[in-house]
C-alpha cells in the first residue's frame, strides 16, 4: 500500500512540475563564453535605448529598453544591460534564449535625484556549427539622458534646449566625472599602478571600439580581447562581486568599471570600488 501512495505522490509532483515550469522565471546563465567571431554572422539590430516618462516635483521615471536581432537564428541569445545613474550602477537587466535571433528587454527605472543615465549592453550569440566548432557574433550599444529638476518637476533629456538644461548637463557632467576619476585615481593608488603605462577606457565609451581596434590591436584581436572582457565582466561584476574575504556581493551601487589595457600588450586591468568603497582589480591575460 505504501508503494502504491509513494507512486501516486510522484505522478503528482510530476503534474504539477509540467504545469508550474512554463511560468518559471529563467534565471541569468552562470557564464557568457566567447568563441571566435564568425563573420558569416552579424547584429542586424543593436539598441539600448533611454527615455524620460514621467516627473513630479519629488521623483520621476525612465523607461529603460534594449533590442538587439541577429541576421540569422543561433543556437544561443544572450543580452546583458547595465544602467549607471551618475557613474554608480543603478539597475541591471538579462535574458537568454536556445533557437533564436530576437531579444526585448525592457525595464521602468525610478529616481528621486538629478542624474546623468548611461546605460550600456552586450549583445552576444553563440553558434554551433558542428558538436566541436563553435562561434560568437557580438556588438555593443549604448545610450544616456540626463534628468533635472528644473522649475517645480523633474523634466528629461538628451540634447540641451536653453541656457537651463546646458547648465544642469554640464552641472552633471562635472559631478559624474569628478567621481569617477575619483574612484580611478583611489583604486591605481591602491593597487600601485601607474597610468602612463596604459591605455584607459571607461566601460560606457568601449562601445566606440564595434567597428574600430583598440590601440596597437587589429580590430579580429580587438573583437577577443572585449569579447573576453565581458565573459569577465558578466561573471565578476555583473552577477556578483567577490570581496576580499570571499563574500558575495551585488554589484548595484559600485562605480562603473574602467579598463586598463597595458601598452606592452600582454594584460589588461579592470578597476571598481563596490557600493562601500572598496577597491576591486580585475586581470585579464592577452595571448
Amino acid at each position: 500500500m505504501k508503494w502504491r501512495i509513494s507512486i501516486y505522490l510522484l505522478i503528482i509532483i510530476l503534474v504539477i512540475g509540467i504545469i508550474y515550469q512554463p511560468f518559471v522565471k529563467k534565471e541569468a546563465r552562470e557564464s557568457i563564453t566567447f568563441f571566435p567571431i564568425d563573420n558569416n554572422f552579424s547584429f542586424t539590430e543593436a539598441e539600448t535605448n533611454l527615455s524620460f516618462r514621467n516627473g513630479n516635483p519629488s521623483d520621476y521615471d525612465l523607461l529603460w529598453k534594449v533590442r538587439s536581432v541577429t541576421s540569422k537564428r543561433v543556437y544561443l541569445r544572450q543580452d546583458i544591460a547595465m544602467i549607471f545613474e551618475n557613474g554608480r550602477l543603478n539597475n541591471k537587466m538579462t535574458e537568454w534564449k536556445t533557437s533564436a535571433d530576437e531579444i526585448d528587454l525592457e525595464k521602468d527605472v525610478v529616481s528621486s535625484v538629478p542624474a546623468l543615465w548611461e546605460a550600456i549592453s552586450y549583445h552576444q550569440g553563440e553558434i554551433h556549427l558542428t558538436e566541436e566548432k563553435y562561434r560568437s557574433v557580438q556588438r555593443m550599444s549604448n545610450n544616456y539622458l540626463y534628468a533635472a529638476k528644473l522649475s517645480r518637476s523633474f523634466s528629461g533629456f538628451k540634447t540641451p534646449k536653453d541656457k537651463t538644461e546646458r547648465k544642469a548637463k554640464n552641472d552633471l557632467d562635472e559631478k559624474t566625472n569628478k567621481y569617477l576619476q575619483q574612484t580611478l585615481t583611489q583604486t591605481t593608488n591602491f593597487y600601485q599602478i601607474d597610468l602612463n603605462e596604459y591605455n584607459v577606457i571607461s566601460l560606457e565609451s568601449l562601445t566606440d571600439y564595434n567597428n574600430k581596434p583598440l590601440s596597437g590591436f587589429s580590430l579580429s584581436k580587438s573583437q577577443e580581447i572585449i569579447g573576453k572582457l565581458w565573459e569577465g565582466l558578466y561573471k565578476n561584476y555583473f552577477l556578483g562581486i567577490t570581496l576580499k574575504n570571499g563574500q558575495r556581493i551585488s554589484p548595484i551601487g559600485s562605480s562603473m568599471p574602467f579598463i586598463l589595457i597595458s601598452k606592452d600588450k600582454k594584460y589588461l586591468f579592470v578597476l571598481f570600488q563596490t557600493t562601500n568603497g572598496e577597491n576591486i582589480q580585475l586581470i585579464q591575460y592577452i595571448s
